[in-house]
């Protein structure tokens, strides 16, 4: 009994979920390479290129290095792709997300979200140390220091919304949309928020300034360089996806008012229309965060990079709090 509900939950939730992220994480990502290289002055490759990488990926032969903790070295990229499909469960697209209805109320999904977001840099540092490369370890150490860098902020930013809002739960926070609540203080103070998880993106999806782990003139690639076939095939998934998952986890939470009530439709078309319109958001974060990134930057320094988050991001996310905290007790005259 209890394998066939499990299968259900499968069939039902983690599978299209699968396919949506599939379909617009690698397709946002085609318009990201297309959209850089038109920034560039280049013409770039289709749209749909990163659809062709990945099966050409699938097809080669999946290399295990000698020395390589072999376990791990395959595992990783699979909780890698397996963390940010369950991601997308959590977070509602333009209405509902698809786990709400089967939430119970104020089961405080958002602490669950930000720890699977840590899981596909943790993920990736797990294969690189089991690679046995020189390579990927300074790879995975350069992943784990930027991984500490903007976590921080991030759950700075999820604490100031949730706060504000009274609760944890991502349906509830999605519908309350805290910066409509009180006055002057609380608009800016979530105004800092919001480009404190703006400026996370880059980071999380290693761009540009922030492409650092990687870093192919320097270590060939970092935490990827003994990565082939389906393995890195997955990985390079994970990653795609990830950029479509964390801005859509922004959108949500600062964004996220459906057009379907201002525009006065209702049922079935009123949420394909919020799920467009959804999409059409996401499409602004990541041209904005991940895009220009990308395009007119040049990369940082590692130690450059921390300092960018730990004493400039992180101090936006404080300042921002304190003035919806201000805010809220002015309003309130809660002291």
């Amino acid at each position: 009994m209890m394998v066939s509900i499990v299968e259900a939950l499968v069939g039902l939730f983690v599978f299209p979920g699968f396919l949506f992220l599939f379909l617009f994480g690698l397709l946002f990502q085609g318009m990201n390479r297309k959209l850089i290289a038109r920034l560039q002055g280049r013409y770039g490759p289709p749209i749909i290129q990163p659809f062709y990488d990945f099966f050409k990926l699938l097809g080669k032969e999946n290399i295990v290095p000698k020395n390589a903790n072999a376990f791990w070295f395959n595992v990783a990229p699979i909780i890698a792709v397996a963390s940010v499909v369950t991601l997308m469960l959590y977070i509602p697209v333009g209405y509902l997300g698809p786990l709400s209805p089967v939430l119970p109320s104020g089961f405080g999904d958002l602490i669950v979200i930000l720890y699977l977001f840590a899981l596909p840099a943790i993920a990736l540092i797990i294969g690189a140390s089991a690679s046995a490369s020189p390579y990927a370890a300074i790879g995975a150490q350069r992943e784990l220091s930027m991984l500490i860098s903007y976590e921080f902020p991030l759950a700075i930013a999820i604490f100031a919304l949730a706060w504000r809002a009274g609760t944890f739960d991502m349906g509830e926070l999605f519908a309350t949309q805290p910066w409509t609540l009180g006055g002057p203080l609380n608009a800016i103070g979530f105004l800092l928020i919001l480009l404190t998880a703006l400026s996370v993106i880059p980071g999380k999806v290693a761009v540009g300034a922030f492409n650092i782990p990687e870093a192919k003139e320097e270590i060939a690639g970092g935490p990827l360089v003994e990565y082939s076939g389906r393995n890195l095939a997955l990985f390079e998934l994970a990653h795609y996806m990830k950029m479509f998952v964390i801005s859509a986890f922004i959108v949500a939470l600062f964004l996220g008012a459906p057009i379907s009530p201002l525009i006065g439709m209702s049922g079935f078309s009123a949420i394909v229309v919020d799920v467009i319109w959804f999409l059409f958001k996401v499409f602004i974060v990541i041209f904005f965060t991940v895009t220009l990134v990308a395009a007119v930057t040049a990369r940082l320094k590692i130690t450059q990079a921390v300092t960018f988050y730990w004493f400039v991001v992180d101090a936006l996310a404080i300042v921002g709090l304190i003035l919806i905290a201000a805010d809220y007790f002015f309003f309130t005259g809660v002291m």
